[in-house]
């Protein structure tokens, strides 16, 4: 009976074209993947610098493994905390310029954990419409009330602070948004934020190592990283390996780690991860260029990609979409390009709205100009 329910679900999807199955890869997830046998360009990762292949990284997971086996062995508070976890939150929080951090499982884990956790009775969670969905599950579970704005409209924030019918209001927003690759305002939301006495939190997931001086994302970029004052980063993305983390004032951290069901509860971070993290922050650190050559890459594509009369929207950033509106018109266009030798993702509800289903072209600094041009030329059979 239960099945039966179910399939009936699962065959309407496919009649909708929604229905998903998941590419198996035969490589690791670089430039070039290896699927179905074939290899393909890859243009659907979060290694945006290249680092999960870089032998550097490697080589530091095989010494962190030798001394520290694999997995944490426990919960941090009970026996999975070890010297790499401290000391990689001790580097997170220098290098962010806040007095501390706590390393999790995965970013998802850290923004549920996070909203959860800190809202209390009365509280308002104001989210951008477009924030990952992390934290509209984080903001649904928590005790205060949540409200999202129209995405970066700020005087649709202005109006839900203006109503004052809270205790505390929370600023919640992606710096570099997943799936359409534009920029929140974070200037103008750190004006915002002292106006209203409000609390900023600003995930960095797509941004961090990429953007800013250091490598410390946009909040660094636009010098605001002061004015955050929860700052949710991941360790799965530029930084090539696993896992998220938060930083802020010492007092919210040791609230996480006293209240937070989403640390307490659950095994700790492999030092493995943790070790991994900090030579990638070595070679961020050592080799700006990387961000640098990913930065002009995404200025090159998305110039040419408004020059082949392409829907972009508002990318400013290395995620481009190339938005073609109906389900079915995704999928065949992902699998033309993938019969051409490019791997891209067909993005469909509920990631997306029903008409902007979409390619979501991610780029890395290990691009080449052919692997880019390559691509464009096929993208000429969706002009417009």
């Amino acid at each position: 009976m239960l099945d039966n329910d179910y399939k009936s679900e699962l065959t309407a999807l496919k009649q909708q074209g929604m229905h998903r199955v998941m590419p198996v890869l035969e490589s690791g997830c670089g430039r070039e993947i290896v699927v179905g046998g074939c290899k393909k360009l890859a243009f659907c990762s979060n290694n945006y610098l290249g680092l999960t292949n870089d032998p550097r990284l490697i080589q530091a997971v095989k010494d962190a493994a030798d001394q520290w086996g694999f997995g944490a062995g426990g919960s941090r508070l009970i026996c999975g905390n070890n010297v790499p976890a401290e000391s990689l939150q001790h580097r997170l929080a220098s290098w962010l310029r806040k007095e501390a951090s706590l390393v999790f499982t995965s970013g998802y884990a850290t923004n549920t954990a996070i909203l959860t956790t800190l809202s209390r009775e009365g509280d308002l969670l104001a989210i951008d419409k477009q924030v990952h969905a992390s934290i509209v599950d984080g903001v649904r579970s928590a005790r205060g009330t949540w409200r999202t704005w129209g995405h970066r409209q700020l005087d649709k924030l202005t109006k839900l602070l203006d109503r004052r019918d809270y205790k505390r209001a929370f600023i919640i927003t992606d710096s570099l948004f997943s799936m359409d690759g534009d920029i929140a305002p974070l200037v103008e939301l750190a004006q915002i934020k002292a106006h209203y006495n409000a609390v900023l939190m600003v995930d960095e997931a797509h941004a961090i190592g990429t953007f800013g001086p250091k490598g410390a994302g946009l909040a660094e970029k636009m010098e605001v990283l002061s004015a955050v004052d929860i700052y949710i980063g991941t360790l799965s993305k530029a930084l090539g390996g696993s896992g998220g983390f938060v930083a802020g004032s010492q007092t919210i951290i040791d609230t996480l780690i006293n209240r937070a069901r989403g640390f307490i509860f659950t095994t700790g971070i492999p030092a493995v991860n943790c070790l991994a993290a900090e030579a990638a922050l070595d070679i961020i650190a050592a080799e700006p260029e990387r961000a640098k050559r990913l930065i002009t890459h995404a200025s090159y594509f998305r110039d040419k990609c408004r020059d082949l009369g392409l829907a972009i929207g508002d990318s400013e950033s290395y995620i481009i979409p190339v938005i073609l509106g109906e389900p079915q018109r995704a999928l065949e266009a992902s699998k033309l390009l993938y019969d051409a030798g490019f791997m891209v993702p067909a993005i469909r509800p509920p990631t997306v709205k029903p008409q902007s289903c979409r390619l979501r072209i991610s780029l890395m600094s290990e691009h080449t100009q052919e692997d880019m041009d390559g691509l464009l030329e096929q993208l000429t059979r969706f002009q417009h």
